[in-house]
């Protein structure tokens, strides 16, 4: 297989033998604990040789689709999601990479249909230079991805899908970083956002949920708490925040699986 599981070399380049993709354990205590397996792979680090061989194990539509994209690094991103994906849950599921069959939700929720493995779900997230998996039985996953320092409109999107609660949490932040630094305010709303995309994948209803309803506490103690879910008890709820040494957020959203 083109991908192993070991840390990635400094700037997500791969080893000597140019035909491996590295993949990384991203770290989440509470995660690990809960039986969550989250993994990571740089979008830059992708041979051709290990290109050539994810495509032998994407289905015809999965190809179809990936034509699709007129851009190259849009391509690239897509070979390592599907090389991400189908390496990690073959090796869960117990079989080759190309044996998966993946389906989609009402709402595009991605599901693995072949092999069956009831309870299990997987959620994948991807920002432009790097793409993540979270995996587990007997629980429902969501994770999402941004880097530290992507510029947002942050107050614009706060208004439209924050709640009151976490406006003003953000409003007593600084706003004013120092040169080529974000400031207070930019990290936490990055920080907020990525939590309440976690979320809304897990949940699986979109944004139809109503973001400005998922109500995150990040003050109160060391670790992300949520508070308040629109027709939902946020106590049956965990979730985790960390940063990568690039400087990526990883956030994960996880309760008991009802299937």
């Amino acid at each position: 297989m083109c991908f192993s599981d070991e840390k990635s070399a400094p700037g997500g380049e791969e080893g000597t033998g140019g035909s491996e993709l590295r993949v990384e354990d991203v770290v989440l205590k509470a995660a690990r604990s809960a039986g969550v397996i989250v993994k990571s792979a740089a979008v830059g680090a992708l041979s051709m040789r290990a290109g050539e061989e994810v495509r032998g194990w994407m289905s015809a539509e999965e190809l179809e689709r990936h034509q699709r994209y007129a851009l190259e690094r849009l391509r690239r991103r897509d070979l390592i999601t599907r090389g991400l994906a189908r390496t990690m849950l073959s090796e869960l599921a117990g079989c080759e990479p190309q044996e998966l069959i993946f389906g989609k939700s009402a709402l595009e929720r991605p599901h693995l249909v072949s092999p069956a493995l009831p309870g299990f779900d997987f959620n994948l997230a991807h920002s432009e230079e790097r793409v993540v998996l979270a995996a587990a039985h007997g629980l429902r996953v969501g994770v999402d991805i941004e880097h530290g320092t992507r510029r947002v409109d942050h107050r614009s999107v706060a208004e439209r899908f924050f709640s009151a609660y976490e406006q003003r949490a953000l409003a007593r932040l600084d706003d004013d970083g120092e040169e080529g630094q974000v400031s207070a305010r930019r990290r936490r709303f990055l920080e907020l956002w990525v939590l309440k995309e976690a979320w809304m994948k897990a949940d699986g209803r979109g944004i139809s949920a109503g973001l400005n309803e998922v109500i995150f506490d990040l003050d109160a103690q060391d670790a992300p708490r949520l508070i308040a879910l629109p027709d939902d008890d946020p106590a049956r709820w965990e979730v985790a925040l960390t940063e990568l040494d690039d400087g990526h957020l990883v956030a994960l959203a996880w309760c008991e699986n009802p299937c």
